[in-house]
């Protein structure tokens, strides 16, 4: 009994800490998941002692562990993870495929799609008559052509006319991750004030990744109304132009540049820079760095600075290592690995999920590149590597030559995708 009830405080505080997803299932049955940071799946693991299963091992997911009370838990490339309350609530969520939202101005949450045949697409046309959002739709039908339809569930029904990628998307802004074309359509905006207008509204904008907006001083009336705010301190640095800081009655901080301030424009900012912070110390730790670094200036670097200066032209040599520290990097069990459609489509996702982690995308880089390289050099059976040296910036720049002299792809814009995409080799 003591065992029993350890169990239910121990996942009783999980759940009361931690972001609950409601999944909606292909025949409408409703499971929740708790997201877990890496930090409470690793302490999950060890209080109920999880031990990992292969054998129910998820399509892109990293790894399943199971507990010793029941519960599964599903583990993704970029170390997060998902509690499931039980095996029959994991059989239940068998078409589900965990995506992670990668749209850059966005927070990067958890979601999920359940993939569709064309007929499962027509058959929930035909059976639920969902909305049609007109607004969303193809921008060159004659070559790729889609609609989108709303379920009675709040799910998004994506059609592919060529019938091959139909699927039900948690929402639209996964559909958005998802679709470029989507993305454009839903997130861009109207007019350059867009913005400016929902902040005035009151709104904080919580999904966008970025505390940083611009707004023009017409607005700041409206702004301090509909937040709630009371102004706390004047002439506070987090850049160059001075701020003032105010508290919401709604929880948060807005630091907003004074108006009347000296600049390139004169006396008066024709545009503010507006800043949203979570809590005092966030504000606090702006400030502290923008002191540590203000005079030090901008340092550009060359793309292939960090590699060459480690690796040089001995690149080549370095390339069975670099791939084999790829599952450590990514996530994923070293008996995965393989140069092979799967392994390249493995390696593709696990990168994508840890694509919008730019402080290890440096570290993960040349691992990422010695592998598509190798992959395509046994692959297409063409092409050795050689070392390219910039003589304008003294950089060693890795590249894989074929045949016919030529490289196989462009360097510049192959760490450009990868770093913004991130684009994978297929």
């Amino acid at each position: 009994m003591r065992q029993i009830l350890l169990f239910i405080l121990i996942l009783t505080g999980y759940h009361l800490h931690s972001q609950q997803l409601d999944i909606h299932t292909l025949d409408n049955t409703q499971v929740r998941v708790t997201i877990l940071g890496e930090a409470k799946k690793q302490q999950l693991r060890t209080q109920l002692h999880g031990k990992q299963d292969d054998s129910s091992r998820k399509q892109w997911t990293a790894r399943t562990f199971t507990l010793s009370n029941g519960s599964i838990l599903l583990e993704f490339y970029d170390r997060q993870a998902v509690l499931i309350h039980d095996l029959d609530d994991f059989k239940k969520l068998d078409r589900i495929r965990f995506v992670k939202n990668t749209i850059d101005f966005l927070k990067k949450n958890i979601s999920y799609k359940i993939e569709l045949s064309n007929e499962e697409a027509q058959h929930i046309l035909q059976t639920q008559h969902p909305k049609r959002l007109n607004n969303l739709k193809s921008d060159m039908p004659e070559y790729y052509d889609f609609e989108v339809y709303e379920l009675g569930t709040g799910q998004i029904l994506f059609l592919d006319k060529s019938g091959e990628k139909s699927a039900i998307y948690e929402n639209l802004k996964t559909l958005s991750s998802d679709n470029n074309t989507v993305q454009e359509q839903v997130y861009n905006s109207p007019d350059e004030d867009y913005l400016m207008k929902r902040l005035a509204a009151g709104d904080a904008l919580p999904d966008y990744e970025l505390n940083d907006h611009f707004i023009h001083p017409k607005y700041l009336k409206d702004l301090i109304k509909n937040h709630h705010l009371t102004l706390i301190q004047r002439q506070v640095y987090v850049s160059h132009f001075f701020g003032n800081l105010y508290r919401s009655s709604k929880g948060y901080y807005i630091l907003i540049d004074e108006e009347n301030q000296e600049n390139g424009a004169g006396s008066k900012m024709p545009i503010l820079d507006l800043r949203i912070y979570q809590s005092l110390q966030e504000v606090r730790d702006a400030q502290k760095n923008y002191a540590k670094y203000k005079d030090q200036g901008v340092r550009s670097e060359h793309f292939y600075q960090k590699i060459s200066d480690r690796y040089g032209e001995k690149f080549p040599d370095f390339v069975p290592r670099l791939i084999d520290s790829l599952p450590l990097l990514l996530n994923f069990d070293k008996v995965q690995l393989s140069f092979d459609s799967a392994g390249t489509d493995l390696v593709d996702e696990a990168f994508k999920w840890n694509g919008d982690n730019y402080k290890l995308f440096d570290t993960i880089f040349p691992s990422i590149l010695a592998y598509y390289g190798q992959s395509y050099i046994i692959n297409k059976k063409d092409g050795e590597w050689k070392m390219f040296f910039d003589k304008e910036y003294s950089v060693w720049i890795p590249e894989v030559r074929l045949k016919d002299g030529t490289a196989a792809w462009d360097w510049i814009d192959f760490y450009k995708e990868l770093l913004e995409g991130p684009i994978p080799l297929r």
